[in-house]
């Protein structure tokens, strides 16, 4: 498949809630590296990420394997330009990456990288790509690296170091989230997906769950599995200044049918208990009423004579 058909067989444009931020996202997974080693799963995991986000009302751009950094690039500018006020931004990388000299470097899948001095002319670094969200002023950024999977260029050994560098800031309103801790290996996985790429799946569409939490469980499930399949833990790990609150399938907590109709069936109780109250409260008014009426009569009405006792005003028979 050409770029071009991919483009179009990757883009949608979904409708984002009015209340909400806009969402939009940029996908990119390189797999099929000419002059490295080839990777099994970025294809699969970009392609996965890119319907769940389609799923979650994101605008989404998806591109895979991008043949070189003019191209990797233009699909940053096209993204950057999507950016801005009222905005989430969301950018996913599944593929090669290196760390040379401290900086982390992105690569595209036709980079011809001999020496050193080639990094920068064939690939993208990750100080480019933080530029531009930094540019582009939205209210809230996660960058996502599942890209330190294995060194593919074995000439350059010595000159790069193992996994990614650490990051020592972030633009304001981002977190930037590694598939590994810094300086460590990412495993590529054996089955569909990744094992990063399959816990961000599957924790992405769970109602009620802020980004922090979201990102804690990830690296829980990566862990647990990485270190029952591989013998050693994997651990995702993020860097960020974000301080307000996103949750990318709402932060609402959904309530369950059951739930509903517990809620529902309570609210009738109390409102039948509170009917009955009010007729009680009534009638409880009503024979206070006739019981003050009956006292105030008792004391209006003359007391009963005495049997026996001459009335006063009976003159006395002689």
């Amino acid at each position: 498949m050409d770029a071009a058909a991919q483009t179009a067989a990757g883009e949608h444009v979904g409708g984002a809630k009015p209340a909400e931020m806009r969402r939009v996202a940029l996908v990119i997974g390189n797999a099929h590296y000419v002059k490295g080693n080839a990777l099994a799963n970025p294809i699969n995991d970009a392609t996965d990420i890119c319907n769940a986000l389609q799923r979650l009302d994101f605008e989404v751009l998806c591109y895979y394997d991008v043949p070189n950094h003019r191209a990797f690039k233009q699909h940053i500018h096209d993204f950057q330009v999507r950016l801005g006020r009222g905005v989430a931004g969301v950018f996913y990388y599944a593929g090669h990456g290196v760390q040379v000299g401290r900086e982390n470097y992105l690569i595209p899948t036709q980079a011809n990288i001999v020496n050193k001095q080639d990094i920068e002319d064939e690939t993208v670094s990750f100080g480019y790509i933080m530029g531009a969200l930094e540019e582009g002023q939205s209210d809230f950024n996660l960058v996502v690296l599942d890209a330190c999977r294995d060194n593919p260029f074995r000439g350059l050994t010595r000159a790069m170091t193992r996994g990614l560098a650490p990051l020592t800031e972030a633009p304001a309103g981002s977190i930037v989230l590694y598939a590994t801790a810094a300086n460590e290996r990412a495993f590529d996985g054996s089955g569909r997906n990744s094992p990063f790429a399959k816990h961000l799946l599957a924790n992405i569409g769970r109602p009620g769950i802020a980004i922090e939490q979201l990102i804690k469980d990830i690296s829980r499930g990566v862990q647990d599995e990485t270190f029952r399949q591989e013998g050693h833990r994997q651990t995702p790990f993020s860097y960020g200044s974000f301080t307000g609150e996103f949750c990318f399938a709402g932060c609402a907590v959904p309530v369950s049918a059951a739930s509903a109709a517990r809620l529902k069936s309570q609210e009738e109780e109390m409102e039948r208990l509170r009917r009955e109250k009010a007729q009680l409260e009534v009638q409880i008014a009503g024979r206070n009423e006739q019981s003050n009426s009956g006292k105030e009569k008792s004391r209006n009405e003359p007391p009963p004579a005495t049997p026996g006792t001459p009335k006063a005003d009976i003159p006395a028979a002689f």
